[in-house]
């Protein structure tokens, strides 16, 4: 429950800070006359800053466990022998 938790943060935070960045950049590019040319799409990147976070998080969660197991079955295992 907490893992699902941290990934729906880190991807408000991303999501936020797009719809900021794409707000802004609109409003500066109006104001100044400027042409909408590779800064929105570079940034944006059709979700790519989305599936890297998603991905470099679910990365090291399974990492984490996998080293959390492995330390318990080693406790366990002193335990009981």
């Amino acid at each position: 429950m907490k893992d699902k938790r941290t990934l729906d943060i880190i991807l408000i935070i991303v999501g936020a800070f797009v719809a900021a960045f794409i707000i802004a950049t609109v409003v500066i590019y109006t104001v100044k006359g400027w042409q909408y040319d590779v800064l929105i799409p570079c940034v944006v990147g059709g979700g790519v800053l989305e599936a890297v976070n998603t991905a470099f998080i679910t990365v090291n969660k399974i990492k984490k466990g996998i080293k959390q197991s492995d330390e318990e079955e080693d406790f366990n295992n002193d335990v009981v022998g």
